[in-house]
């Protein structure tokens, strides 16, 4: 794994494989919940998140008892692109609450690596709003996100 740790917000899809893949390859994880420790969102994800609770790192800044709300998901973001050198974005439509992150990876200069395939989708408006941006740059593979991190440009 490089000495990478994967970050994420527990969602679905993309955030799910790359947490249970880290996982199962002896990799570190810690995931930034939009919820309170005792609510699981997605539902689905409640068995990943209580094992991330007991063998890697788990965080939310919501109290427990607090209401899951749509609301939670920028600030759980903001965390996130707070605690890392960089953000990856695999796939995300225009209305992709992860583009409050890439903003704030923008405004805070942390990394933010758009893979290839979203930079060039023409059906996508999004990757034009980053692109030419400092520390923002396209990737086709893991390597080129490790061979940028490793030429000191962090």
């Amino acid at each position: 794994m490089a000495g990478v740790t994967i970050v994420s917000g527990l969602a679905k899809g993309v955030d799910t494989t790359a947490l249970m893949s880290a996982i199962s390859n002896g990799g570190r994880v810690a995931a930034v919940i939009g919820t309170s420790l005792d609510k699981a969102y997605p539902a689905e994800n409640a068995r990943l998140q209580r094992q991330i609770y007991s063998n890697h790192l788990l965080m939310t800044p919501f109290q427990v008892g607090r209401r899951a709300l749509r609301s939670n998901l920028p600030v759980r973001n903001r965390i996130m692109t707070a605690i890392t050198d960089a953000t990856v974005i695999i796939e995300a439509s225009d209305a992709s609450g992860v583009l409050h992150q890439a903003a704030e990876c923008v405004r805070l200069g942390r990394w933010l690596f758009i893979t290839k395939t979203a930079a060039q989708d023409r059906a996508l408006s999004w990757p034009t709003k980053f692109l030419g941006r400092p520390k923002v740059d396209v990737f086709s593979s893991a390597e080129d996100i490790m061979n940028t991190m490793a030429m000191g440009n962090t």
